[in-house]
């Protein structure tokens, strides 16, 4: 959850993470803000009972593509979840770094910087002598705004997810190629690596690489924003969607571990029940 507080030293801004975490992709986003109105008021019941929602920079980015009356349903679903969001780091190779770094979860997964960037544009109309109020109520921290900060930038998202998507495609073509003539390199270069409860989004980072370069012929456009994804979401949260493409690679991962629960396309249902049990099990304990 994103809070403000004033003192002495002027205005403090700061997310953090105290419950359940839920992550989505934007299909989950559409489906829940377009499909069953039950499902969808359970979910943002749930959100305000003590799950947070895990917002990435490729969320906005996809989520302010759509226009029309599409647009203002996802965007009035994204303002009722209120305050309670955080956002996750786009770079995971920075939150690997951090984690080996012996940092906290909140530190290696919540990108710190980019809220202060995005609040600074939010705080940007509110000039000396404007005679404007500023509100730090939830009502400062919607998700609809945020859109807009990056609507502009999405275009150079998908461009730097595109040059990602072929490097990721070349490397693991390679990988795969090479373990044909020599069926031991997968266990020389990635090997498995056993779940570390410090470090869940290094369990997911190298781990996954084994498992798409065992499988780089299905590697398509856009893997790149949703590599990023799978680790963020699969390490730091408790529920997340994926395609089932998705899905099936991270079900693929060293058992046991402590990662999310993943949900398919078909399991929008399962997973909102999941999260309510989460919330009636914290108020009885």
């Amino acid at each position: 959850m994103i809070r403000a507080t004033a003192d002495a030293d002027g205005l403090r801004f700061n997310a953090s993470v105290n419950g359940a975490m839920v992550s989505l992709d934007t299909w989950a986003f559409i489906n829940l803000a377009k499909g069953d109105p039950l499902r969808r008021q359970r979910f943002l019941s749930a959100i305000h009972s003590g799950v947070e929602l895990l917002f990435s920079v490729t969320n906005a980015a996809e989520l302010s593509g759509p226009q029309g009356r599409s647009a203002d349903v996802v965007r009035t679903f994204l303002d009722e979840i209120g305050p309670r969001w955080f956002p996750a780091k786009l770079d995971v190779t920075e939150t690997i770094k951090l984690e080996i770094a012996g940092s906290n979860p909140d530190a290696a997964c919540i990108d710190q910087h980019f809220l202060k960037s995005y609040v600074a544009d939010r705080l940007r109309p509110y000039t000396p002598g404007c005679g404007n109020l500023i509100d730090l109520s939830g009502d400062f921290f919607l998700l609809g705004p945020l859109l807009d900060y990056l609507g502009p930038q999405r275009e150079s998202i998908y461009e730097s997810s595109s040059k990602f998507d072929e490097l990721l495609k070349t490397k693991m073509s390679a990988v795969r190629s090479l373990s044909k003539r020599d069926p031991l390199l997968l266990d020389k270069r990635f090997p498995w690596i056993p779940f570390d409860s410090a470090r869940p989004a290094c369990f997911v980072y190298f781990n996954l690489f084994r498992v798409m370069a065992a499988d780089a012929s299905s590697l398509k456009k856009g893997d790149a924003m949703d590599f990023c994804h799978a680790v963020m979401a699969t390490a730091f949260a408790s529920f997340a969607t994926m395609d089932k493409q998705w899905k099936r690679r991270v079900d693929s991962l060293p058992k046991p571990n402590r990662l999310a629960r993943i949900y398919g396309p078909s399991e929008l249902d399962q997973m909102v029940m999941d999260m309510e049990s989460w919330v009636v099990h914290r108020a009885a304990s």
